[in-house]
């Protein structure tokens, strides 16, 4: 019963975020924004994973670190790698 409930209540918030995205242009735009973002993260990551910019350094590409990097650009790589180096 509860999962039905749960279930339920996801599919009508799914339907609302659609009706709300379709019908305003500017949430559009926003959209287009995030994907660009999220690309240009992935793309920067890897570069710095492939060539070796920094000697002895992997970041790894999750969730995590896309939506960092994805969200404050050059300074959340920069955020990324300093974590990596200290280790945590």
């Amino acid at each position: 019963m509860t999962k039905m409930l749960l279930l339920g209540l996801l599919i009508v918030s799914i339907a609302g975020l659609l009706i709300v995205i379709f019908r305003q242009r500017l949430a559009w735009r926003g959209i287009i924004t995030f994907l660009l973002h999220g690309v240009s993260a992935f793309a920067l990551l890897y570069i710095v994973n492939s060539t070796g910019w920094i000697a002895g350094i992997h970041v790894p590409i999750n969730p995590a670190t896309l939506t960092g990097v994805g969200l404050l650009g050059i300074p959340g790589l920069a955020l990324v790698i300093s974590l990596k180096m200290v280790g945590i």
